[in-house]
């Protein structure tokens, strides 16, 4: 005979509201997160990198995935104010987006870094 546990009416109300609320958390926690991604994304300085060298290279990513790395070069705007020109390994995509030495691309580079940027897109700039 199988026993089926009970709980008191309180519990049970508790316990349907906590199915609720915390994935509703998650949800706003999520949707903030990306706000500022997206903010930052549309606020802070742009840059023009330049794809300097452009390899492949294979990562374990639920199995082994193909992605592309490049050197770019671009310059970022110091906290002071001052221009400085970077030079950094990124991975900007997969064999099948066809980047190549040469092409130019719209970043995000942090303010207090040359090693860390979001790589936008392609700019209207490649020749």
């Amino acid at each position: 005979m199988m026993l089926r546990q009970t709980y008191d009416p309180k519990v049970t109300r508790e316990l349907a509201v906590m199915k609720v609320i915390f994935p509703l958390i998650g949800l706003v926690i999520c949707v903030a997160i990306l706000g500022l991604y997206l903010w930052r994304l549309h606020h802070f300085e742009r840059s023009v990198a330049t794809i300097e060298a452009v390899w492949e290279e294979e990562v374990s990513r639920r199995g082994v995935t193909v992605i592309t790395m490049a050197e770019l070069s671009f310059s970022r705007t110091a906290p002071a104010g001052e221009s400085l020109q970077c030079r950094y390994q990124f991975e900007i995509g997969t064999p099948r987006d066809g980047f190549k030495v040469g092409d130019k691309l719209d970043i995000v580079p942090a303010s207090g870094t040359c090693q860390r940027a979001d790589i936008i897109g392609r700019s209207e700039q490649n020749p």
